[in-house]
């Protein structure tokens, strides 16, 4: 039986202290050297020899065999390197066990930063046959491409409605026939191209593997989250068109509309708003709550009802608000709410009615923007649900200094609910719903809007779908988007469901990707309660369906960002998953040369994620973590879907009806996984092989036949994985990664058994400067090259007499460098450090 590998000797219990200093580590870009660290051979050459990659049982297959996809992103102007270039490029991805890339991107900038002319429409000839050769190149070294059709590219010739456009027009180019057929040129251009090197149409391309029609767009999360809410013009009329034509075709008439919506008039009653302005407090009437540092005053108007003055702003928008205590609510019933508002400054705010105790839900909310002149405002709505201590809140004041000014304010018991005086679909005048006004309908209303959003977008991917497979001939496998943007149901009815996840995604306080202004978590995911952005894509999983993560990252300049490709493999296998790709490779720019992280993203410079891909390729390509199969579990009907996107205001996900999260360390979910109790950590999954949480720390081990490692905080004893230990010793954030990769030989320790040891901590580029003592933020002080990274402290103790091992700390380049002294007596130890200033090691047991 093959003996696992691993871990430290049990010869003297570990102490945690400050590590040695930082040394430089530099892994050359267009590195394909062979020896033990390379890869290159698991692929095989070329790619698509199997024909097209083609789905069996729910799975990605090249020909009989299954495929597993670990892929990069090459982004930009990356997309388009010279030849040279994209030989060194090729040649290194393979090495390191990558055997996909997916292209995104090309349509974001013109030409040399894209695939487009100037007039984004024309594709450059220039930038094509790069492109084309860059395929091939890839082709030859056995890795297949994913092609991006929709990424940013802001379609020409069309006038925004103002700050508000959505990006990229997201979710106006799944209705907007324009803008369709925009997508279908682009498409067309590129997927009938014949790339010069191969002799084939993209469309006919076998190593084409892939090819994606949108991505990050979705019309059902792009309403959610108010991207419409200002729509105008033409766009607004399609939107309008296609939603009286859905009403029609399921009601017919205004009689049946009205019937089927519970439209209703109920007498005005009584003012329930009081009068009295306090300071603070919890009493009848109007009451000011700040939080934190926030400061501001609420004072009563010599006409009118108050005003609310902000000096201080609060860290968050919630951190001011004004409320109107002592109310009772019915659900289902309806309120009229009158205000008369102006501000200082544009302002947008938020209205809610809510409950004024834990757990603090809404009754109904919406938010308005409000000018400098003043205006009236008027709105009835039904609460979701009954409250006999409620309030009522002008809310998320605290967003910067200035002035609101209450002229009137009025809610009353009654008024016209279901369709607004005039509203008729024989006037074709049934107004869409906006995010910020859709509480406003009934219930009915509510649920056929959202359902007539479903069927304009599903409409919109099978539409798509079908012409690229009929009209273009396209015999590569079809991506809509990712189902944190669109339902998996809905993604699952083309023919592979994708996801996208980050650990920590920067934030920006202020303006969008404001350099000057962000900030990161920055702090370790793995065996944390709750299995992080894991859970997040295993619950969002469509059963009976290929599933690939084609974005993933624990973004840089975070310290413990070593984890994050080794945990992502360890469970993607766990979970049955077809392709995990790295967002991204690099480099923005066409510069492969950069020896440093450059940005959150590109990481083709961080020697730790780098080093990592070699025993995250062994954990899911090779099958290391095996996997007792996938979830399928039945997904929820659609109404049940659609009732959770209208109350959640997310995308379907198991969790958003009671799967613990936690399972999702255990065994594969989807998004079908049925509610249940708690699970609490540690958790070791089927088959034993990943426990998450090793001994209550935040620490994930990996126990299987081929792949021992530890992954996160440092374990005051040595951990046994068959016989071969494992312990950090000493890491400056107490934090590290240690992974024991067979790559030779039946076992750990027979007889001509090679491995690699992979040993990461935390790294940083030079220069590098921190502006908070939290180590949140470095503003515009990435630093430079070279990175600097740390040589963890550990033992690896095999169940070998010493004097039949022998080791080597590994360069750059994956080569011996120098030997490493290996002690012991029946048991053969290695123990690592920065004076090696290796992140690799082999061992060879003779």
């Amino acid at each position: 039986m093959l003996r696992c590998l691993f871990l430290l000797c049990l010869l003297a219990p570990a102490v945690l202290r400050a590590a040695d200093d930082l040394f430089p580590y530099a892994m050359p870009w267009n590195d394909n050297t062979p020896g033990l660290t390379s890869l290159a051979d698991w692929n095989e050459r070329p790619a698509g020899a199997q024909g097209f990659v083609s789905v069996r049982d729910g799975h990605l297959f090249a020909g009989a065999r299954r495929l597993r996809l670990l892929g990069v992103n090459i982004v930009f102007g990356s997309c388009f390197p010279s030849h040279a270039d994209a030989d060194g490029v090729a040649g290194r991805l393979a090495r390191l066990g990558v055997n996909i890339v997916r292209f995104h991107h090309m349509d974001s900038a013109p030409a040399p930063r894209g695939l487009l002319q100037r007039d984004m429409r024309t594709m450059d000839p220039a930038q094509l046959e790069k492109l084309d050769y860059f395929v091939a190149a890839l082709k030859r070294v056995g890795i297949y491409s994913n092609l991006n059709l929709h990424v940013g590219r802001m379609y020409p010739g069309f006038a925004g409605w103002g700050e508000t456009t959505p990006k990229y027009w997201k979710g106006v180019d799944h209705f907007f026939p324009p803008m369709i057929a925009m997508q279908k040129d682009y498409a067309r251009d590129l997927l009938t191209h014949v790339n010069a090197y191969t002799g084939k149409r993209y469309a006919d391309e076998p190593a084409v593997a892939l090819v994606e029609i949108n991505n990050e767009n979705g019309l059902l999360r792009e309403w959610r989250v108010g991207s419409l809410n200002e729509i105008t013009g033409l766009y607004r009329e399609a939107l309008q068109q296609g939603w009286v034509r859905w009403l029609k075709a399921r009601y017919g008439d205004d009689a049946g509309l009205a019937r089927a919506w519970g439209a209703r008039e109920v007498p005005v009653g009584e003012e329930m708003f009081g009068a009295r302005i306090n300071v603070r407090g919890n009493e009848p009437g109007w009451n000011l709550q700040l939080v934190g540092q926030a400061q501001a005053t609420a004072t009563p108007m010599a006409e009118g009802v108050g005003e609310v003055k902000v000096t201080r702003a609060g860290a968050e928008r919630w951190h001011v608000q004004w409320h109107q205590n002592g109310l009772k609510f019915k659900a289902g019933e309806p309120y009229t709410l009158s205000l008369r508002l102006r501000a200082d400054r544009p302002l947008r705010i938020a209205l809610q009615a809510m409950q004024n105790h834990a757990p603090w839900q809404h009754l109904w909310s919406t938010e308005l923007a409000v000018g400098t002149g003043w205006q009236d405002y008027h709105i009835t709505f039904a609460p979701t649900m009954s409250e006999e201590v409620a309030r009522f809140t002008l809310g998320n004041l605290g967003a910067g200094e200035g002035t609101l000014s209450v002229a009137k304010a009025s809610l009353r018991p009654g008024g016209n609910l279901g369709l607004a005086e005039g509203e008729s679909l024989a006037r074709g005048n049934v107004a869409i719903s906006t995010s910020s006004d859709f509480l406003s309908r009934t219930l009915e209303a509510q649920r056929d809007w959202l359902q007539y959003l479903w069927d304009t977008e599903s409409a919109y991917w099978r539409g798509m779908q079908d012409f690229l497979k009929r009209d273009l001939g396209v015999k590569s496998l079809i991506i809509g988007t990712q189902v944190s943007y669109s339902p998996a149901p809905l993604q699952g009815e083309l023919d592979v469901v994708d996801g996208h996840a980050y650990w920590q995604h920067p934030q920006f306080p202020g303006k969008p990707w404001d350099m000057d202004n962000w900030r990161i978590g920055n702090s370790p995911m793995a065996g944390i309660d709750g299995a992080g952005t894991l859970a997040e894509l295993a619950m969002r999983r469509q059963p009976g369906k290929p599933f690939v993560v084609t974005e993933y990252n624990h973004s840089a300049p975070a310290e413990h960002a070593a984890e994050a490709f080794p945990l992502l493999a360890a469970y993607a296998a766990l979970q049955d998953w077809d392709g995990i790709f790295i967002y991204s490779y690099g480099a923005h720019d066409a510069n492969w040369q950069p020896d440093y992280q450059v940005n959150f993203f590109d990481t083709h410079g961080d020697p730790n994620k780098m080093s990592s891909l070699l025993a995250s390729a062994a954990l899911f390509r090779r099958g290391d973590v095996s996997t007792p199969g996938a979830d399928l579990s039945p997904v929820p009907e659609r109404a049940t879907l659609v009732e959770s996107l209208r109350r959640t205001y997310q995308m379907p996900a198991a969790y958003l009806w009671g799967a613990p999260r936690n399972l999702a360390a255990l065994r594969p979910v989807s998004i079908g996984t049925p509610a249940g109790d708690g699970v609490p950590l540690p958790l070791r999954s089927v088959g034993g092989e990943l426990v998450w949480g090793v001994a209550g720390q935040q620490t994930v081990s990996v126990d299987t036949r081929r792949s021992k490692g530890l992954i996160g905080k440092a374990l005051p004893q040595a951990f046994d994985a068959g016989g071969i230990q494992l312990q950090v010793l000493n890491a400056r954030l107490g934090h590290a990664v240690l992974l024991a990769t067979l790559i030779e030989g039946r076992d750990f320790s027979s007889a001509g058994s090679r491995m690699v040891v992979t040993v990461l901590g935390t790294s940083q580029n030079t220069e590098q400067r921190w502006l908070d003592a939290a180590h949140t933020t470095l503003g515009r002080r990435f630093g430079k090259g070279p990175v600097l990274v740390e040589g963890p402290v550990a033992r690896i103790s095999l169940p070998v007499a010493a004097a039949r091992v022998k080791a080597w700390a590994l360069d750059e380049r994956g080569q011996r460098r120098t030997p490493v002294t290996v002690t012991g007596h029946d048991t053969a130890v290695l123990e690592t450090g920065p004076q090696h200033r290796a992140l690799w090691y082999e061992l060879l047991v003779q």
